[in-house]
């Protein structure tokens, strides 16, 4: 028996009916000229072929007196792909409304615990002879960098390459029967889990005594508990809403250059903008600034590197600076903010990383457990994952864009994930439908927030 690891469990352990733990991953794609419905059949096929399936997406959890009451993986040696893989129809018009609207019922629908934690839906209908792989994966597999590897990872940049895979499946020269996978004991698990937890106690306080030093030059790092009470932080209905746009990554990056940031603090920063506006415009903006956790990945993004199974990420927490209405100074405190996190993160080894984040991660459990809500940990996630810098292909048909729709839960109604594909940076946004209302509004002011610090770079340079 393989227990499921800690990071991975907690997943299992805090999903609910109303807030399931899955992420969906949305992949539109243009066929090549003069391809007929012979082509979606064909693809069909190969997606629902029961030997390509890859051994990761086999497992499913269970938990028995054998296991001490743990979460463990067997593998399910006769999946029914019927169960996992189907083809849908939109409404006409086929728009990208209609699209978003089927992405955020597919989202709200939880994985069924008696089957490998996956679904996927070929979505045909959309205008244009255009279609869609809408994937759901559960957290509990792989963490955001790992998703994007099995996502893309069976695409071509070969326009003519054919031959191509979905993400749950392999191609017919690496496959072979289902095997078991390495094993553990419970026991084992526990004395590796306490020696691992007496490292990290000690790197966790060298390195918050570092953090206390610079805290003097700078001031104090962004801290759980310190974000306000918004409308983002109570329980979560059933229903989701997502809303997609995405940006050319030079306009940011041009940004980025003239006020001596990241990319990824623009992002950050352009998120920060978009939520005052949207809770200013409900009257709902709170004096103090909003915080984010950002999830910072522990290992190598590449993309193209081989997918590993589970989570291994740690959290860091961003000020996003909402209470100012200048975005120049926002985008500085937010790189203020991100740079002090980052520099902890980077004292600690993997473990001590791992630990640290738990304690933030913890107090965001609290929002799940009903009674009195205690002041959120933080109001909201923002991650933002790699992927690819060039064109990809499945079998002749070109993957135009690219979506991540990610976790909501109790006390986490709105989460924002960014992806990044050939030119352009996505903007995935989930919410709860009850909880954040009109969220298509946020990309509207998240191109107006690109636009004000654009506006500000313009000006200077005259």
């Amino acid at each position: 028996m393989e227990l499921v690891r800690p990071m991975d469990a907690v997943y299992l352990w805090g999903e609910t009916r109303r807030s399931p733990a899955h992420v969906v991953a949305l992949q539109i794609f243009r066929p090549p000229a003069g391809a007929g419905p012979e082509l979606l059949d064909g693809l069909y096929r190969a997606m629902t072929d029961p030997a390509a399936v890859k051994p990761a997406f086999r497992r499913r959890p269970y938990r028995s007196p054998a296991t001490a009451g743990q979460y463990a993986w067997a593998t399910d040696s006769s999946l029914d792909l019927r169960q996992h893989v189907r083809r849908v129809a939109l409404p006409r018009p086929g728009r990208t409304a209609e699209l978003m609207d089927h992405v955020a019922d597919f989202h709200a629908v939880p994985l069924d615990r008696d089957r490998p934690l996956w679904q996927a839906h070929l979505v045909e209908g959309l205008a244009g002879g255009r279609f869609a792989l809408c994937t759901k994966l559960h957290h509990a597999l792989f963490d955001g960098v790992n998703m994007g590897r099995h996502v893309l990872g069976g695409l071509s940049p070969d326009a003519a390459a054919r031959g191509g895979t979905a993400p749950w499946t392999q191609r017919s020269s690496r496959r072979r029967a289902p095997a078991a996978r390495a094993t553990s004991t419970a026991g084992n698990g526990v004395l590796d889990g306490v020696s691992r937890l007496g490292g990290a106690v000690g790197g966790t306080v060298k390195a918050l005594a570092g953090g206390g030093v610079a805290a003097v030059r700078e001031g104090p790092p962004t801290v759980p508990f310190s974000a306000p009470r918004t409308i983002f932080n109570g329980r979560v209905g059933t229903a989701r809403r997502f809303a997609g746009e995405s940006w050319p990554t030079d306009r940011l990056r041009e940004v980025a250059r003239w006020a001596g940031t990241s990319v990824n603090d623009v992002a950050l920063a352009l998120c920060g903008g978009a939520l005052r506006s949207y809770l200013a415009e409900r009257g709902q903006l709170p004096a103090a600034p909003l915080v984010a956790m950002v999830p910072i990945a522990l290992g190598s993004t590449d993309p193209s590197a081989e997918a590993r199974d589970g989570n291994s990420w740690a959290a860091v927490l961003c000020n996003l600076a909402t209470d100012t209405p200048d975005g120049l100074d926002r985008l500085r405190r937010v790189h203020t903010s991100m740079r002090r996190s980052k520099r902890l993160m980077s004292e600690l080894d993997p473990v001590t990383a791992a630990a640290l984040s738990a304690g933030v991660l913890g107090g965001a459990l609290l929002s799940m457990v009903p009674g009195p809500r205690p002041p959120p940990a933080f109001n909201l996630v923002i991650s933002n994952v790699p992927a690819a810098r060039r064109t990809l292909y499945l079998d002749g048909c070109e993957l135009t864009d690219n979506y991540p729709v990610s976790v909501v839960t109790d006390g986490q109604a709105l989460n924002i994930t960014l992806i990044s594909y050939v030119d352009r940076i996505a903007f995935g946004i989930s919410g709860c439908r009850r909880s954040v209302p009109e969220l298509e509004r946020i990309p509207v002011h998240l191109d107006a927030a690109l636009r004000e610090l654009e506006l500000g770079k313009t000006a200077d340079s005259a």
